[in-house]
């Protein structure tokens, strides 16, 4: 192995990781002896592949080198190995017709993720075909090759001569045909999935295998990446409890990661928990987790379109005693694209000190505000580069400082 041992060696000290990675998956893959040509853009940490037969092709990184930095070293070597033959694997031809239809299957994925994946390449709106999927997911359809998933487009259907609704429910009834629907048990009435074949999120698009387990109430689902799904029962506060912690607790290490927005299966329909503050405080903390994440997710891209004219806000997170809240900054004097978060903190200018306001609020006073159309998904307003000197004062003495579970925001 003294082909790896090189690649393995002495890191040169300029050289961000990121790059060493890069470089060490484009050396194996022409090491294979492929015709495959490809170009290393460290800004997008991505490769394009640039030979005859590319098609303009690409491949993210970003998820392959994070799986790696988590490996130990003797691994490492394997998994440059599973990216190459990926790689080489999504270049074979692609079955088509009848082929394709028999390999349909059924796929969710996070919604600001794919959004923004595409959008940064430039391919901004999204063209897979898809559904949203309770908001914070897309519903999509895939191509099942042996190392390798093709996610379907519009296109495909065409040519396909199906519609989308028709392909789901054939791509639904081969992951029926593919059994291994396997929930291990964490605790009485606590699920989680180990189906050991990553399509462990499509399997709640089978209610009837979430149905018969023993669960306190109607299921309730945490669609956490591609392998792993939490399950527990509505009436189980410490099911739920415990689910919300593991998700919780995983979510920033997962490389594969969907959603942490709690599911409800009602009347054979999922869609989103209505969570109240009788639910455990980790339950409630996965709605200001998610709203953050989905926003930081999107929000390079949005910057990337909208150029320096605009400031993208993130939706922060503040934590006060355990529990979570959403916060944003309305800067001064430039517009501002602002999530919907608790409360929008508003910088300080020439005239008047920063203060912090509930959005309600800041809508309310200082509103209506445009939508930023360009990006419809997760929805920002579109705040002035200044409000006016009336409208400040009504804010400032006619509404109290906001406060977080009560204490100063």
């Amino acid at each position: 192995m003294s082909f790896f041992r090189r690649l393995f060696g002495q890191k040169q000290p300029a050289e961000r990781e990121e790059d060493r990675f890069a470089n060490m998956v484009i050396e194996v893959l022409y090491a294979r002896g492929t015709d495959i040509r490809v170009e290393y853009h460290p800004n997008a940490f991505e490769l394009l592949h640039v030979d005859d037969r590319s098609g303009g092709q690409r491949m993210f990184l970003h998820n392959s080198f994070r799986e790696y930095q988590r490996l130990p070293s003797d691994e490492r070597e394997r998994h440059i190995v599973r990216v190459v033959d990926f790689i080489m694997d999504s270049r074979a031809p692609r079955p088509r017709g009848e082929a394709a239809l028999n390999r349909l299957l059924p796929v969710l994925r996070g919604r600001a993720d794919m959004i923004a994946v595409t959008a940064e390449a430039g391919r901004f709106p999204y063209q897979h075909s898809s559904r949203p999927f309770c908001d914070t997911m897309l519903l999509m359809l895939a191509v099942d090759n042996e190392t390798t998933i093709t996610l379907v487009t519009d296109q495909v259907l065409d040519e396909l001569n199906v519609s989308f609704d028709d392909a789901l429910g054939l791509a639904v009834a081969h992951l029926n045909e593919l059994g291994n629907h396997n929930f291990g048990q964490v605790q009485d009435g606590t699920f989680i999935s180990s189906c050991g074949d990553f399509y462990d999120a499509s399997r709640v698009l089978i209610p009837e295998l979430i149905e018969q387990l023993p669960l306190k109430g109607n299921p309730v689902a945490i669609v956490f990446s591609r392998s792993v799904v939490l399950i527990s029962g509505s009436e189980d506060q410490q099911g739920l409890e415990k689910i919300a912690q593991i998700a919780l607790d995983e979510f920033p290490d997962d490389e594969r990661a969907i959603s942490l927005t709690p599911i409800e299966l009602r009347d054979g329909r999922w869609q989103p928990l209505a969570i109240t503050e009788q639910h455990p405080i980790a339950l409630r903390n996965l709605v200001p987790n998610q709203i953050a994440w989905t926003y930081a997710a999107t929000a390079p891209a949005l910057q990337k379109i909208l150029g320096d004219n605009v400031f993208v806000a993130s939706a922060q997170l503040i934590e006060v005693e355990g529990r979570f809240a959403t916060i944003a900054s309305w800067a001064a004097n430039v517009p501002t694209a602002c999530p919907l978060v608790e409360a929008v903190v508003i910088q300080a200018d020439e005239s008047f000190s920063q203060v912090t306001r509930r959005l309600e609020e800041v809508l309310s006073v200082c509103g209506p505000f445009d939508d930023v159309e360009i990006m419809a998904y997760p929805k920002r307003w579109l705040l002035p580069g200044r409000m006016s000197v009336e409208q400040r004062t009504v804010l400032t003495e006619q509404y109290p400082n906001h406060v977080f579970f009560g204490k100063p925001g």
